[in-house]
């Protein structure tokens, strides 16, 4: 049947038989009987011309490598680095044109990593930019082990260009970012650092990994990055990969072997979305040349051609069933896929054994009534499913995209589980093909089939969901630690990490347990809580954030101290009985100035340092003012640091001249300063240094450090005035760390510059050197060398020892 009606089908026929001869011929992989029912959307159709835009760019940077001809031939966008932005609505096909590409480039010898936001975990972008070239560094390690002899020799070397790109401090931070170093680096000492300053953090980041990023270019070795769903990243990650980076690799004269790929729904993105305007500057710049691929509906044809591969029949004989799917979902290829997909379940699409070909109920399919959204499509389709799979689906659906199988393993005894266990579910969701379980990790098939799934769950049972997965990791957590009180959620707080190395790249599986409970309590709200458990739930937060901080992702940090402020309230503050409340909740806006400031959100850095500042007593607020400090400071304006500094420095009872300070007012600071400086020698000074960290002391030090440094850039008389203070302060108190050592190192710069003493100068200048060696903090290493190198041995030796 479906007999030829017109000299166009015969010719049709004849033309596929050549191009696509399967269609024609016998499935040997079916067997004998029924075969395999078809699965619409697992394998790749159409966009034919956009792959071959898509491809023609590494060509052009293949052929511009072999030859500097090549420019007459593609235009002149040599030296310039490439980027390709694909983009479209929800469910056109964005991911899998790029993974179609990447797969194709990797047989090519091409190196092709990828990495996708999520929808609602922003705070996590900088997370998903690390995890991308840490799996960089995962992939060179099974590289060198991998047998193949080009692939050794590619991981060798660039382990030698790492090393010598790298000192040992910035090889150890580099480690707080991509903790996979440490494993392919396995001869040298790298461990983790924390001397940077939490306002440096952001631009130590960007120093670590575009030196990182063009150290891996210098290997000779073409490189694809892809990073999806760039709508769901933050602006300051946006400016991290598509400036910092990009800009980077066209300095290092990388671009001949880079290549990057950014994805990103133009339906949920707004003109105000930062990524918006960072697009708009990329295509005028003159250090990355931009290629834009916009997808659009599938036509008629495209439907039809995905129907005929799958059935493996003739277009003609499937183009009618092509126009009324087209007709019914409006080209928007998802849709259509699950629609397919749905005809095949319901048997409307079956195997007929009269004919041996896949055949359809033409009157049903006809009279189908299709939704008037993917969403409303996509719900109608799930309540089809057995209870225990809609079950099982909608808890997966409360993890996000993807979820770890450990997790699942542990929620299997939970009330949330299907009561027969979870195996059984997975297996017929994956059968089904919502989700795909590889790696140790269960994945959903579309981010939009996750989204319609937990969009579709009514609020309070979502919360109830949320709710108690939280409470049973939570618990989990606790019974896995030995405590005086195991039964105790405040005591959860260990780092209990699950099957870290079982699958590559995966971000759940990199977070300890107890994050992913405090995700779930998180997402129920504090308004769904009891206003007993609250601060349990505040203190996991708490604990979460103070591990993200630590290996320095702070954005994700703030996030948790965010949450954590928000379970505690502001109740905390104006109880007079619960001082370890308000420490505790001083710990959380702490936290969160500390992250803010790295992240150079300063809006958030002056409201929580001052909400400390209202509610503390001034010995507990003095590393909220260094952080407001450091804030007003990387934003230029250092004479309200003055202003508010001196005054503190007053309140602290240390003796300094109130405004206009005198010249008088100087030098008789300076000559007490030197009275009391007399009573010691540079051996007693380094010998009585204090073995134990004072918090206080410390904290004086450091803001007198802060405000040093904003004297010295508008070059305030107080800038003496701070130097002897603060050398007499740590004399007093036998105290000395490395913002001691630039006082005594700018207290024998005086001695140069108003009394022409030299020696002493020399003296004090020594003095200083000796405390680095004690204390080592980059950030004051390198002013204390050039204050003592720069201005006061220069007078002892050749400029050129000096330097050395």
């Amino acid at each position: 049947t479906n007999p030829f009606t017109t000299m166009e089908e015969i010719l049709q026929d004849l033309e596929e038989m050549i191009s696509h001869p399967y269609l024609f011929l016998h499935d040997s992989h079916s067997g004998v009987g029924i075969p395999i029912l078809p699965a619409f959307g697992r394998k790749y159709h159409g966009r034919k011309k956009e792959v071959a835009r898509f491809l023609e760019i590494p060509t052009r940077m293949e052929v511009s490598n072999r030859s500097v001809s090549s420019q007459s031939q593609f235009g002149n966008n040599s030296g310039k680095v490439e980027a390709i932005f694909v983009s479209g609505r929800g469910g056109s096909g964005k991911s899998h044109l790029v993974n179609k590409c990447g797969d194709f480039l990797s047989m090519q010898g091409w190196l092709v990593i990828g990495k996708k936001f999520e929808r609602g975990l922003e705070h996590n972008a900088q997370g998903v930019v690390c995890s991308l070239f840490d799996e960089v560094v995962k992939i060179l390690v099974m590289m060198r082990s991998g047998g193949d002899e080009q692939d050794t020799e590619y991981s060798e070397n660039v382990a030698k260009i790492l090393v010598d790109s790298f000192d040992a401090s910035s090889l150890s931070s580099l480690f707080g970012y991509l903790p996979s170093i440490k494993s392919f680096l396995d001869g040298i000492a790298v461990k983790r650092t924390s001397f940077v300053e939490s306002n440096l953090m952001h631009w130590q980041l960007v120093f670590l990994l575009t030196r990182f990023i063009n150290a891996l270019l210098r290997a000779n070795r073409p490189i694809m990055l892809i990073l999806d769903d760039l709508q769901w990243s933050d602006e300051l990650t946006i400016e991290l990969v598509l400036g910092d980076i990009l800009e980077a690799v066209f300095d290092g004269k990388g671009g001949c072997n880079f290549l990057f790929a950014g994805v990103y729904r133009d339906d949920n993105m707004s003109n105000e979305h930062p990524l918006s305007a960072k697009l708009s500057n990329l295509r005028q710049s003159q250090c990355v040349h931009v290629t834009d691929i916009d997808l659009s509906s599938f036509t008629k044809r495209d439907v039809s051609e995905i129907i005929a591969n799958e059935l493996r029949l003739p277009s003609r004989v499937v183009s009618e069933l092509g126009d009324i799917v087209h007709k019914k979902t409006s080209g928007h290829i998802f849709y259509a896929v699950e629609l397919l997909n749905a005809l095949v379940r319901d048997s409307t699409i079956y195997f007929s054994l009269k004919t041996r070909r896949f055949q359809w109920c033409w009157d049903k399919i006809c009279s189908l009534k299709t939704s008037d959204s993917v969403a409303q499509f996509m719900v109608s389709t799930f309540s089809t499913l057995e209870p225990e799979v809609l079950q099982m689906l909608r808890l997966l659906s409360c993890f996000g995209l993807h979820t770890d199988v450990d997790v699942l393993d542990i929620l299997d005894a939970s009330c949330v589980a299907p009561f027969d266990g979870i195996r059984t579910p997975l297996q017929n969701l994956s059968d089904l093909g919502f989700i795909e379980v590889a790696g140790g990790l269960v994945r959903f098939t579309h981010d939009l089939i996750q989204q319609h799934v937990y969009e579709s769950i009514e609020l309070e049972q979502r919360r109830t969901f949320h709710i108690e997965i939280g409470l049973f990791l939570g618990w989990k957590v606790s019974t896995s630690r030995t405590s005086s009180d195991a039964s105790s959620l405040e005591g959860a707080v260990g780092k209990m990490y699950i099957s870290e190395s079982k699958s590559q790249g995966s971000v759940i599986t990199e977070r300890s347990l107890l994050s992913i409970a405090t995700d779930h309590i998180n997402h129920a709200g504090p308004e769904f809580v009891e206003q007993s458990e609250r601060k349990s739930f505040a203190i996991w937060n708490l604990e979460v954030g103070k591990e993200l901080s630590a290996r320095c992702d702070f954005g994700c940090a703030l996030h948790y101290y965010e949450q954590g402020i928000a379970f505690v309230g502001n109740e905390v503050w104006v109880d007079e009985c619960d001082t370890n409340g308000k420490y505790f909740c001083l710990d959380l806006y702490e936290g969160a100035a500390e992250a803010a400031s790295a992240i150079r959100n300063d809006t958030k850095v002056k409201h929580y340092t001052n909400v400390i500042i209202r509610n503390v007593p001034l010995d507990n607020s003095l590393p909220a003012w260094i952080t407001l400090i450091s804030s007003l400071e990387s934003n230029g304006r250092h004479l309200e640091i003055l202003e508010k500094g001196i005054k503190l420095i007053q309140l602290l009872n240390i003796d300094i001249p109130p405004p206009p300070p005198s010249p008088t007012a100087v030098m008789e600071s300076m000559a007490t300063t030197t009275i009391a400086a007399s009573q010691y020698d540079i051996n007693l000074i380094l010998s009585t240094n204090q073995s134990k960290t004072d918090r206080h002391q410390r904290n004086v030090l450091r803001l007198f450090d802060a405000i040093t440094v904003a004297a010295y850039s508008v070059s305030s008389p107080y800038l003496p005035l701070l130097t002897f203070a603060m050398v007499r302060y740590s004399l007093k108190n036998h105290f000395h760390e490395t913002e001691s050592a630039f006082a005594f190192a700018g207290f024998g710069y005086f001695h140069v510059v108003f009394k022409q003493d030299y020696v002493r100068g020399k003296y004090w200048a020594d003095v200083a050197l000796g405390i680095l060696k004690q204390k080592r903090a980059i950030s004051a290493t390198v002013r204390v060398e050039w204050l003592v190198h720069g201005h006061i041995l220069m007078w002892f030796s050749p400029l050129k020892e000096t330097s050395r």
